[in-house]
């Protein structure tokens, strides 16, 4: 090859006058790709937190239910026990 071609000075405007329609294209894609990937974080998100919610109910609905109606199964129980005494 000519010393001409592999300058630094014209191999530095090959770069820039050839790879930029490519690095801009690239770019692009990448932008779309990452919008595209936080609507579906987005969702995931939404589904990790109705799977916490989910698994709060589960426990806070029966922990509520076994302190609030303690009472009402506490007399049929003792009259067993006190049965078979």
């Amino acid at each position: 090859m000519s010393p001409i071609i592999r300058s630094p000075v014209l191999s530095a405007l090959a770069r820039t006058k050839f790879q930029r329609p490519a690095i801009q294209q690239f770019r692009t894609y990448a932008a779309v790709r990452s919008a595209s990937a936080g609507a579906a974080e987005g969702q995931a998100a939404w589904a990790a937190q109705w799977k916490k919610v989910g698994g709060s109910a589960m426990m806070y609905f029966p922990v509520v239910a076994v302190v609030m109606f303690w009472p009402y199964a506490v007399p049929p129980i003792m009259e067993l026990v006190e049965d078979k005494w």
